[in-house]
This record gives structure tokens, sequence and C-alpha cells, in this order.
């Protein structure tokens, strides 16, 4: 497992709204006599009693850094675990045989593209709850297919362009994003739809051991519609730029900018005018 720091506003605990805010008052209406001014403190305090992230430090998560479990005092992760011994008391690992089970679905010369399937960063299961949110459905408002490059270029498709994706079991409509995060024949589709959903052509095979879904073994076929459309993403989603690693929303710099104007404010007035009054 990995520890990661997620950017969000860098606010004062006083002057906030956050959730640490509301917890930290109930809890003391409680009698807990709780004082903490940051999350930061809070993360200290898990490392102190929890030997599995001792190491673990907002400090040292910073600039998208991670920390893989568990993670030594001296802030040392273990990326790869049991380089010298497996926790037995010969040291040695356990091994249960299991015996080979093909995928329960192939590709074949009809079903000709293995499709991967998961979640979004953004939402959670459907997206029933989270496309509510007007914030969340801007930055992914509908679902899509990703297709490799090298496959567009094959079948003549661009991003945006419709396309029809057909299973054993049914068949979605979709939007295509030509991205090099998939490769080849293996296309991607986020499951966080009710109006597209991944579950159409998916089956309900099972692991045999673990009696997991075997969501991700899928064959299908696309067509592409002739249909073009704008891009599923807006340009601004993240998936089409580089991370840029900072401390929270430095909102100092947006009050620089000589374009910025304050909310409310009159005649266009610019914060900068606006710290001189």
């Amino acid at each position: 497992l990995r520890a990661m720091y997620l950017y969000g506003e860098e606010m004062s605990l006083v002057d906030s709204n956050s959730n640490l805010v509301g917890i930290q008052g109930v809890a003391n209406r409680l009698g807990a006599n709780w004082n903490y001014q940051h999350p930061s403190e809070i993360m200290d305090e898990i490392a102190s009693l929890t030997p599995l992230v001792a190491g673990v430090t907002y400090e040292r998560l910073e600039g998208y850094k991670s920390l893989q479990w568990p993670v030594h005092p001296d802030g040392s992760d273990e990326p790869l675990l049991y380089t010298q011994r497996f926790n037995f008391p010969d040291g040695k690992a356990r091994f249960y045989p299991l015996k080979w089970v093909e995928a329960s679905e192939q590709v074949d010369e009809e079903y000709d593209l293995h499709l991967n399937n998961g979640r979004l960063l953004e939402h959670f299961h459907e997206g029933n709850m989270t496309y509510r949110v007007n914030g969340i459905k801007e930055e992914t408002p509908d679902n899509w297919i990703e297709i490799s490059p090298a496959l567009a270029a094959e079948r003549k498709i661009e991003t945006g362009s419709w396309v029809r994706l057909t299973s054993r079991r049914g068949q979605v409509k979709v939007r295509a994003l030509v991205t090099d995060r998939v490769q080849g024949s293996e296309l991607y589709m986020p499951m966080n739809s009710s109006e597209h959903p991944v579950n159409r052509l998916t089956s309900s095979v099972t692991d045999r051991a673990t009696h997991t879904p075997a969501y991700k073994e899928t064959a299908v076929k696309l067509e592409v519609l002739g249909e073009q459309g704008g891009s599923p993403l807006p340009r601004n989603n993240f998936r089409f730029g580089n991370p840029t690693p900072q401390n929270g929303v430095e909102v100092e710099r947006k009050w620089k900018r000589p374009d910025y104007r304050l909310p409310g404010s009159r005649n266009g007035e610019t914060a900068a005018n606006a710290s001189k009054d």
C-alpha cells in the first residue's frame, strides 16, 4: 500500500470549514480537548502510534512523492517486500499452488479487442452520487473509451469519434479518447457511468479461488459510427497535462495576476489596488 498527499486548498484550521474543524468541534463538545492546527499534526500522531507508517510525514510526501508501506522512522520505505526473509520463523515463504485456469474469455476473429475497465479518480461507483456535483461533472461530463494511437490510426478514429463496442452480452455507444495510456489492441473504459455502463459488456464469471468477478476478461469488437463529436473530456482535465506540485492552492499567485479582479469589486478593482486602500 502507498501513502500519498492529495493536494487541496491550503488553509489554517481556524478559518476553514474543513472536515477537521467539524470533527474536532464535535470531539471537544464531548470532552476530548483536541487542539489540532493542521492535518499534518494528525498524521504525525498516527505515525507515532503505528509502526507500519512510522516514517510518514507531510513533508516527505510533498511534491507528489509517495511512500510504500512499511515506512521506517527514518522515512525509508519498502517498494519491494521480503528481499531478505519472510515473516515466518525459518524466513521462508509458504506457497500454495493453484491449478492454472485460462481466462474465461479470449479475443478471436470477431471479438478482436481486449477491454480493460476500472474506476475513475473523480467518481464513486457509477457516479450516481458524484455526477450530481456540478464541479465533478464538468471534469468528466460523459463516459469514453481509451484507444491507442496505433489502433486509432489503423481504424481512422480521432478523439471525439463515436464508436460502438459490442461483446457477447451487450453493446454501448461512447466517444473515443486517443491516448498513449493504452497500447495496441487494448482498450480502457471507465466503469463510472449509468448512461453508458461498461457492465453491459462484462460477464458474470468469477474467479474459482477468490470468487472475484472477472470483469477484465472481456473481449469486444469495435464499430466506427462515422459521427464526430468533441472530446469527451475538457482540455483542462488533468489527463492532458503533467502534475505541477505545490502546497495546496497558492491563491496569492492568482491575486498578483494583472488580469485578476476581486469578486464584487468596484469598477474592476484589482487585489493590488485593494491592498493600498
